[in-house]
């Protein structure tokens, strides 16, 4: 893939994939995915690896890193990170022992967020 969404922007894919009222996926040869979202006869168009189409429609970016958040500034998150693994090397372990898996950079951004909220 020639380019990479930063989580920033793969956040605001999946606030849009929720509130879509229809959803195209057109898989393209490689590792690229064409995601067209409806919503009010509007097309947004968005072009992403299959793991960050897996990560949005497993509903990663919008409530699974609200609950690490969550649990990260209120209570205990394990983070194990295994760089062998190519995709999904991060192990973040909730107190209730719940686990999600991401990348480095979903990572980093999630620290960003809990770092940001234990000032506020």
């Amino acid at each position: 893939m020639l380019f990479k969404l930063s989580v920033e922007e793969l956040v605001e894919i999946n606030d849009f994939y929720n509130s879509a009222t229809k959803v195209t996926i057109t898989y393209a040869t490689g590792n690229t995915v064409l995601l067209e979202l409806y919503e009010d006869g509007v097309i947004e168009e968005f072009i992403l690896s299959k793991r960050d189409l897996i990560m949005v429609l497993r509903n990663f970016y919008v409530e699974d890193i609200c609950d690490i958040v969550h649990s990260g500034v209120n209570k205990y998150i394990d983070i194990k990170v295994d760089e062998s693994i190519e995709y999904y090397p991060v192990q973040i372990t909730l107190e209730d022992g719940h686990k999600y898996y991401c990348d480095l950079d979903e990572l980093n951004y999630i620290n960003r967020i809990i770092e940001r909220q234990k000032r506020m």
